[in-house]
């Protein structure tokens, strides 16, 4: 999920799964998945470089996860999985 600005500069939390895409038509237009549209301050590339940086996020952390689980395994602790 990211912060995006509303055009009354309020801040909204938008699921990334729910975009179906996001234009400039001037404003940054974002439709959803279930029809909904919402305009924000930030524009294309600021968006892209905020989806970006979440999957980052979301891929490090499964990494970490899945490291930390591996290294209990390797060292002897029980798992749920095995």
């Amino acid at each position: 999920m990211i912060f995006l600005t509303k055009l009354d500069k309020s801040k909204v939390l938008v699921s990334l799964d729910n975009i179906k895409y996001v234009e400039a038509v001037p404003d940054t237009l974002i439709r959803f998945i279930n029809g909904d549209m919402l305009i924000v301050c930030e524009g294309l590339a600021e968006i892209a470089a905020l989806v970006e940086a979440y999957k980052i996020r979301c891929l490090t952390a499964a990494q970490t996860a899945g490291n930390s689980l591996n290294a209990e395994n390797s060292s002897g602790g029980h798992s749920a999985w095995t």
